[in-house]
């Protein structure tokens, strides 16, 4: 008995994973602006997207490079093209609906930052952004260690389309969501009823929402660039859902939805 008592303090018996606590970050968003910290910790942290507002809104992330201002970011956008080299779209929680929530796992390095959202009103094509709901964020830097929860499964964007590691259950899931792509992709998830698709809710956007929403939107991975990953924090009921990315193309500014880069899934 001693000597495997001594075996096991001489070995060292092995400890528990550490239990994944990001720092959480909430952001409260509504007609048309941001309510979020100025400033946040370099790391992993929980954006969480509570939707205060009427329509839908979703957190887009973007780090600004070479000193660039959120002014700079809006007056470049307003410029025919594809967004400034500058910028870097890092991902964060798609859309809420009104009243709902959205969360999204980013790991943020020390600098500049503006939080964004794209999404256009019901009628009218303009961005949110265009309209002041944009702020700015600084990541300090840190010595905390990075620390990401472990994915169960891997979703991988592509042009144009979504590839599972493994099927979806009902239940409660880390999704791991990386950008393989050449140029940026999102996930929109929605939650799709009888007779409704994934291709028609993206055709209902198009056509500027008019009329009830065919599909409950569930949030999902904002904007990633290029080699860029992020993790969702999920819950799925027995269904049929669909994914969809909105983001205009680089060659002919059309959604990517157009593309075909739609796609259903079962969950049982």
């Amino acid at each position: 008995m001693k000597a495997v008592l001594f075996l096991l303090l001489a070995v060292g018996a092995a400890a528990p994973a550490p239990k994944f606590k990001p720092a959480i970050v909430t952001v409260h968003a509504t007609e048309f602006a941001f309510s979020a910290p100025k400033s946040v910790a370099a790391g992993t942290m929980n954006f969480h997207l509570v939707n205060d507002g009427k329509q839908l809104h979703h957190v887009s992330i973007v780090k600004l490079l070479h000193g660039k201002t959120t002014a700079d970011y809006v007056a470049a956008l307003k410029k025919p093209g594809p967004p400034p080299a500058w910028s870097v779209e890092v991902g964060g929680p798609n859309a809420a609906v009104p009243g709902g929530m959205s969360d999204a796992i980013v790991t943020l390095e020390p600098g500049n930052y503006a939080l964004v959202c794209y999404v256009p009103s019901p009628g009218d094509p303009t961005p949110h952004l265009m309209k002041g709901m944009i702020a700015p964020l600084t990541v300090t830097p840190s010595s905390a260690p990075v620390m990401e929860p472990t994915p169960e499964l891997t979703i991988r964007l592509s042009d144009y389309k979504f590839g599972f590691s493994k099927p979806l259950t009902a239940g409660h899931h880390w999704v791991r969501v990386v950008n393989d792509a050449k140029q940026p992709h999102e996930v929109l998830f929605v939650k799709l009823p009888p007779g409704q698709t994934a291709a028609g809710v993206a055709k209902w956007v198009e056509d500027g929402q008019k009329g009830a929403p065919p599909a409950m939107p569930m949030g999902g991975a904002s904007p990633l660039a290029s080699g860029r990953s992020m993790t969702l924090n999920l819950d799925f009921t027995p269904g049929t859902y669909g994914m969809i990315c909105f983001l205009p193309d680089a060659k002919d500014g059309k959604p990517h939805a157009m593309h075909g880069m739609t796609a259903q899934f079962e969950v049982k």
